[in-house]
């Protein structure tokens, strides 16, 4: 069974976050006593979906997850820590070379590249000519946004393993996973895009799976053959993370997959 929670805006701007697309995906979620993310990112399934006895994110990059833990139980650290610091490209690439000396230094370093970054991309610092144009760095707007991720992450576990050992540690009769895997062949550097090898792994796996699942991916001919048999359902959005300038209007197609 799960329990209703209210909605909390996720805190990171990660290339894919399935923010613009919860209105497809929540009414798909089954009930579930355990819920899984295999590949965490910004989280925006979780903090939107209603609580579950047990709920367990994972990512295989280390520095997302030392965000979270952080945010999770040094809230107070870390905002002291961002109070220090400036939107500055300097301050930017200096982070990239020298990611901090402890875990706290590394989790806010992280939190302020993403935040500044261009399309939330890690290693291009974005350049913004009017207020909310997609590069942000406001302390009390993150403050704000901190605290309500923060108790939102309250009994949830935080791994940080690959997807084949998190499905053998929580899959079950009453598993539900909620994956949003690299897409295969993108282009962003916020973490490497997939190869139809990687899928075809992935695929494998999910075929043994006991629990439900969702899975989103690009809308390719290549993932609409892999999962031939499944329910897809096509999806459109609008690009809000890429350059205004060259990528306005630009739309996002994309596909959401079930068992059937």
């Amino acid at each position: 069974m799960t329990e209703p929670v209210k909605p909390v805006r996720p805190l990171l701007r990660w290339p894919g976050r399935k923010s613009r697309m919860l209105k497809h995906l929540l009414p798909l979620i089954p009930e579930h006593v355990c819920y899984c993310e295999p590949f965490a990112g910004s989280l925006a399934v979780l903090l939107a979906k209603s609580r579950a006895p047990v709920e367990i994110v994972n990512d295989f990059n280390g520095d997302l997850i030392a965000l979270y833990r952080n945010l999770q139980c040094h809230l107070p650290a870390l905002e002291a820590e961002l109070s220090w610091l400036l939107s500055s490209r300097q301050n930017f690439h200096d982070f990239i070379a020298q990611p901090g000396l402890t875990e706290l230094q590394r989790a806010t370093r992280f939190l302020m590249r993403n935040r500044t970054a261009f399309g939330g991309n890690m290693h291009s610092f974005g350049v913004a000519k009017t207020k909310g144009g997609g590069v942000s760095f406001d302390k009390q707007l993150l403050s704000a946004v901190m605290g309500p991720v923060r108790d939102r992450l309250n009994g949830v576990v935080i791994e940080n393993i690959s997807y084949e050992r998190c499905f053998g540690n929580y899959d079950s009769k009453d598993s539900f996973f909620f994956m949003d895997p690299p897409y295969l062949g993108t282009v962003q550097k916020a973490y490497a895009s997939w190869t139809e090898e990687d899928l075809k792994k992935f695929r494998w796996h999910l075929g043994r799976l006991q629990g439900k699942w969702i899975v989103t991916l690009n809308d390719h001919p290549f993932n609409r053959s892999l999962f031939a048999g499944c329910h897809i359902i096509a999806t459109e959005t609008q690009n809000r993370l890429g350059n205004n300038r060259t990528s306005a209007g630009k739309v996002l197609s994309e596909i959401i997959i079930t068992p059937q």
